[in-house]
């Protein structure tokens, strides 16, 4: 607007300046001033646009401004966030390596533990067992220029011994209740046995062949029960075993170590077994103690 003021003050200095009268200088000069007073109005209108571009310009800066500032202080809480997050993992990674070395003691003790058990273990049972091998080598080393090795035998079971003697070693002929001479031969060594061994029990066990027995009124099996029971007596009463270690059984005709078919055979047949067996229960116990003591 001001420039065209100052064109309006122009053009009318020349008009007054020249010698054309009023009349023809309007009409000579009214395309110019139209022309100028279009130049005018657009560059009026340019201005208004650029104006309310700026201001608007303005206004979008202005929230730009309050946008940036608000992802500012978000940015820093998560700064802070991630601070505190940091400062968490590095307490929780020292609580986990402090937890991952208590972990690997107790595992080493608790290895160290069982090594220990199953020593003790093995200690136990290899003392259930190592008894019956040292009574076998007792009876062997006991009998052995004592009594004729055809008249006895040893056999070694895991968890029991059995002395098998013939019967004409420990009885009259066709007698349950008398003893034969020279039966203390055998009826010491299996009381030594016991003694040395408080762990041992013993089952004392009839045998016959299949032959009808001698006793009337008696069948083979309770012909060997009542050997058995004679056997047992003498034991207790005489060389003072104590009665709850021994059993008296039969198995008559029931448990052959020799075929029936030949004179021979059956004379192998009829014998009294002593059975020897380690306390299984003593045993029991001494593994309960063992597991008890690893809890």
């Amino acid at each position: 607007m001001r420039h065209f003021t100052l064109l309006l003050f122009a053009f009318f200095g020349l008009v007054l300046s020249s010698c054309i009268s009023p009349k023809k200088a309007a009409e000579r000069y009214q395309p110019q001033i139209d022309s100028l007073s279009t130049v005018a109005r657009v560059q009026a209108d340019t201005i208004q646009r650029l104006t309310l571009a700026l201001e608007r310009s303005r206004g979008g800066n202005d929230m730009l401004l309050v946008t940036q500032d608000r992802l500012q202080d978000r940015l820093a809480a998560q700064d802070d966030r991630i601070e505190e997050l940091e400062s968490n993992l590095s307490s929780t990674s020292d609580q986990m390596s402090q937890r991952v070395t208590d972990l690997r003691s107790a595992l080493v003790a608790n290895d160290r533990m069982v090594d220990s058990l199953i020593r003790l273990q093995s200690a136990a049972i290899n003392e259930f067992s190592i008894g019956i091998q040292l009574a076998a080598e007792l009876l062997s080393d006991s009998l052995q220029g004592r009594l004729d090795s055809s008249s006895y035998e040893i056999t070694e079971l895991p968890g029991e011994l059995v002395l098998s003697v013939q019967e004409g070693v420990l009885f009259r002929p066709r007698s349950v209740g008398y003893l034969a001479r020279g039966n203390e031969v055998v009826l010491k060594v299996v009381t030594q046995l016991l003694q040395q061994n408080p762990l041992l029990k013993l089952r004392i066990v009839g045998h016959t062949d299949n032959q009808p027995n001698t006793l009337k009124g008696t069948d083979n099996w309770e012909y060997g029960a009542l050997r058995a029971s004679t056997i047992a007596k003498e034991l207790a009463e005489t060389y003072y075993v104590s009665p709850n270690r021994l059993v008296a059984a039969s198995q008559g005709e029931y448990g052959p170590s020799r075929s029936n078919a030949t004179p021979e055979g059956r004379m192998r047949n009829r014998r009294i077994d002593f059975v020897f067996t380690n306390n299984v229960g003593n045993l029991l116990r001494q593994l309960d103690r063992v597991a008890r003591a690893g809890k």
